[in-house]
């Protein structure tokens, strides 16, 4: 989980996406502390549901599509399902994020 959100917020600073970048440097902040705490920090609207949530941001298209944005774009869906999958080991469901992880996984196989 470390790593996955070490990840999420390299490549959002790269991509000049500040907020969502320091909400990964606050919950592995919190992960190397209370790991349960963390998940519940990110189980929020502010990761998974909504235009403007950290799930939606697309570095492909920031990056302007070219071949490291759209490696860029990849290495964030593997993070985040990573991320996922740890908050739903500590118990943290959270609707939004299943859907947008499942569209992550199928867009993978696909190598979109």
């Amino acid at each position: 989980m470390q790593a996955a959100l070490d990840q999420v917020e390299r490549l959002l600073r790269t991509y000049h996406h500040v907020y969502g970048a320091n909400l990964a440097a606050l919950a592995r902040a919190t992960y190397a502390q209370d790991p349960r705490a963390a998940c519940r920090m990110l189980n929020s609207d502010e990761w998974w549901d909504g235009r403007q949530s950290v799930a939606a941001i697309d570095l492909a298209v920031d990056g302007g599509f070219t071949p490291t944005a759209r490696q860029d774009a990849q290495a964030l869906r593997r993070a985040l399902i990573e991320i996922l999958t740890t908050m739903l080991a500590y118990g943290e469901e959270n609707v939004a994020g299943e859907l947008i992880v499942s569209q992550f996984q199928k867009w993978m196989e696909s190598h979109v």
